[in-house]
């Protein structure tokens, strides 16, 4: 026998058999099946998408003399606001979870600014008040304990 002989038996010897390949392959491929307990049970759905909204600021007011309020404004994420029919100052940087507005002349009961939010769908969870008022007439301050601030959608 020579050398090449018997390195030919050798390596005959370590072949896989065709049957214990096959054998094999069924069994991976069973294991891959769709109602196997390694595959996932439900499927995974991904996050709703934020949709940016306006959200009304309205106040309502005891007095007939008001000629500034203040207001604060809280949220998830405010992006600007816009004061309507009235001067105003605001001081919200976008993304900021707080906000304070403040509308001079002759204000009234109804609606003040508008209030730009990143998600309308999360509306329930931004506050407003009033931190303060002023008379038109005296610049006095006023009891703000009557007035209320409401942010509807």
């Amino acid at each position: 026998m020579t050398y090449t002989f018997k390195l030919a038996r050798r390596m005959a010897s370590n072949h896989v058999r065709p049957r214990t390949l096959a054998a094999v392959a069924a069994l991976l491929l069973a294991a891959c099946g769709g109602a196997s307990p390694t595959g996932p049970t439900t499927p995974i759905t991904p996050p709703a998408q934020a949709v940016a909204g306006v959200l009304t600021l309205e106040l309502t007011t005891p007095n007939a003399n008001d000629g500034a309020v203040q207001f604060a404004i809280s949220g998830p994420a405010i992006d600007s606001v816009q004061a309507l029919g009235y001067d105003g100052l605001t001081s919200a940087l976008p993304g900021q979870a707080q906000a304070q507005v403040i509308v001079t002349g002759a204000v009234t009961t109804g609606t003040v600014a508008r209030v730009f939010v990143h998600d309308i769908a999360k509306a329930a969870e931004y506050r407003a008040w009033v931190v303060a008022a002023a008379a038109r007439s005296s610049y006095q301050l006023l009891d703000v304990a009557s007035y209320r601030a409401a942010l509807v959608r």
